[in-house]
């Protein structure tokens, strides 16, 4: 059973998953990020891995030494460059397991870059969220040792299932998804900031619990748009991949670039930063940043002009 594992990348997926390959599966996991010589979030990142047992790596290539899997977990627009940094140190036989929420023909890029350098890629689709789930975050694995890394990741404790076909597969499959789930929360934060400032919030949930019963939807929309709040700024960047697939497959990606553009609204709004400071518990709290955010954005729009 592969226990020596390495994690690129150290966000939330980094962080959660590594924690459970840690405590569940006793793995032998070092991570690297580039952050971590960031004198602002270097500190905290490195912090936490301490917590959770994982050994902080001086490099990409140091992680990596050993290591029967190696996790690719950076953000989106980095994905290839650090499968370029990786690719010429990945030990013999290793299974590099990309997960980031990237387009097939980005999938594909990956995959030639590690393949050119002699490695073995297997691109991962994470099909839910990660934190309630950590590394047993459901996954969809495509490449052709995407079997090998399948039961691999199993007796780990990882819920992982091998499709047929080759890489760009399991990423079609979760570009497809996010149009839905995360349109949904785009959705949901236009509908409630456009609803709190018409003073009738109240009489528009109200109403969709009518038209929709069975469902609470005030804490449908507190729990969404909470994840919302902390994660506006890289949802925006995957929904630009999400674009770049749907004019992959044709299909003209109109809800796709509108997404995007809410999410990305919201990041640059700071909504992030009075989310942490002030994480909510309530719809009231969460309509409370809402508003906060907004009178801070106008702010900067007033003192720009």
């Amino acid at each position: 059973m592969a226990r020596k594992l390495a994690f690129i990348g150290f966000g939330e997926a980094g962080q959660y998953m590594s924690e459970g390959l840690i405590r569940e599966a006793g793995a032998d996991l070092a991570v690297w990020d580039i952050l971590f010589d960031d004198p602002g979030r270097g500190p905290a990142m490195r912090a936490r891995a301490a917590e959770i047992g994982a050994r902080v790596a001086a490099s990409a290539a140091d992680a990596m030494s050993g290591a029967a899997i190696v996790f690719s977990g950076v953000t989106t627009d980095q994905s290839l460059v650090a499968a370029g940094q990786c690719a010429p140190d990945l030990p013999e036989g290793a299974i590099f397991l990309d997960l980031n929420s990237t387009s097939p023909g980005k999938k594909r890029q990956v995959a030639d870059v590690i393949e050119a350098a002699g490695g073995n890629m297997v691109e991962a689709a994470v099909m839910d969220m990660i934190p309630p789930h950590a590394h047993k975050v459901p996954l969809l694995l495509a490449g052709p040792r995407a079997g090998d890394a399948a039961e691999a990741l199993t007796a780990l404790g990882m819920r992982a299932e091998a499709l047929e076909g080759g890489i760009g597969k399991a990423s079609t499959i979760k570009m497809c998804r996010s149009v839905f789930m995360k349109g949904l929360s785009a959705i949901m934060l236009e509908c409630l900031v456009a609803a709190d400032t018409a003073g009738a919030t109240d009489e528009i949930l109200e109403s969709i619990g009518k038209t929709y019963a069975g469902i609470d939807w005030k804490q449908i929309f507190t729990r969404t748009l909470t994840g919302t709040s902390i994660h506006a700024g890289r949802r925006a960047g995957e929904m630009q991949e999400v674009a770049a697939t749907l004019e992959e497959l044709g299909v003209q990606p109109l809800m796709s670039l509108a997404t995007s553009a809410r999410l990305q609204d919201a990041a640059d709004s700071g909504l992030r930063a009075i989310a942490e400071a002030n994480p909510p518990e309530s719809l009231e709290d969460l309509l409370a940043n809402l508003r906060a955010a907004r009178a801070e954005a106008a702010k900067a729009t007033r003192a720009a002009e």
